[in-house]
């Protein structure tokens, strides 16, 4: 694996992942980065070799991390000037408040463009229907709600959810859920990322209505089935690592796939782990 720092300062440590890059959209992506205003960065660069995944590429990055804050970067996104800084300034709004002992992630909205950077929508918010109010640790067991190139967090969250374990789904939804669980979470509900779409996208920011619920049912039955396992593979890893420490509704979902349909319908309507939607939760309580 090739590691590349490019030692800027020693404030925030930007993360950014990569796997066979387009060098034209990976130079637009750091060059985001260091123009960065009013905050330092230290961009470290890992580049995934080995098809191992983008949830390793990240897990390997957070372990070599050491600022004092956090954050994340896709490699073909283009970030706002100003994007740090405006989270940096809701991150020492919170530290006041609750101290920078506590565990604490910002995340914001994102402006959805093409790969020309064309606008194609000035929310995934509203594009992908998202209520980033949702920020519950039963809200976020099978939904995650902040994408990790629109993330800061602090140094307490990254020392706790570290290592980021193999069950973890991705490594944005396992920090959140670590966050949700022990310290505090704030939406900056404006965008600070261009976030760009092309063929090479490992999610994307999907535009959720009629046709997206087809898309998702032609996919068939067991793909759709096996993402939502994936979630609770990530709970179960959560559980594995926090013990009791982990909320009841994380450890009435172990083992969830071992039970009878009547049962898992069950422990999912009493524990009210929902996504956010009729449609979406219609869907989960038919194919868990």
């Amino acid at each position: 694996m090739a590691i590349l720092s490019i030692i800027i300062a020693e404030m925030i440590d930007v993360l950014l992942a990569t796997y066979k890059p387009e060098p034209a959209l990976l130079k637009a992506q750091v060059d985001s980065i260091r123009a960065q205003r009013a905050v330092e960065v230290n961009l470290v660069i890992r580049e995934d070799q080995e098809g191992a995944g983008v949830r390793a590429n990240f897990a390997a990055l957070l372990e070599r991390s050491r600022s004092e804050y956090v954050a994340f970067s896709d490699q073909d996104d283009v970030w706002m000037e100003d994007k740090l800084s405006r989270m940096m300034k809701v991150m020492r709004e919170m530290e006041a408040r609750w101290g920078a002992d506590t565990p604490l992630l910002v995340f914001s909205d994102l402006r959805v463009v093409n790969a020309e950077l064309e606008p194609l929508s000035e929310s995934l918010f509203a594009r992908s229907r998202i209520d980033p109010d949702r920020t519950l640790p039963r809200q976020l067991a099978f939904q995650n709600v902040a994408n990790g190139n629109a993330m800061l967090f602090n140094a307490a969250l990254r020392d706790l959810a570290g290592p980021i374990p193999t069950g973890a789904y991705m490594h944005d939804s396992w920090v959140l859920l670590v966050a949700s669980t022990f310290g505090h979470i704030a939406c900056l509900r404006e965008p600070t990322v261009l976030y760009r779409q092309h063929a090479g996208n490992v999610l994307g920011g999907p535009r959720v209505g009629v046709s997206y619920y087809m898309m998702r049912f032609r996919q068939g039955y067991e793909v759709v089935r096996e993402r939502l396992y994936a979630n609770v593979r990530q709970v179960e890893s959560f559980v594995e690592r926090f013990g009791d420490r982990s909320p009841a509704c994380f450890r009435a979902l172990v083992g969830l796939r071992a039970r009878p349909w009547i049962v898992r319908v069950g422990i999912i309507l009493r524990h009210r782990v929902f996504k956010y939607g009729l449609i979406r939760n219609l869907g989960t309580l038919l194919v868990v």
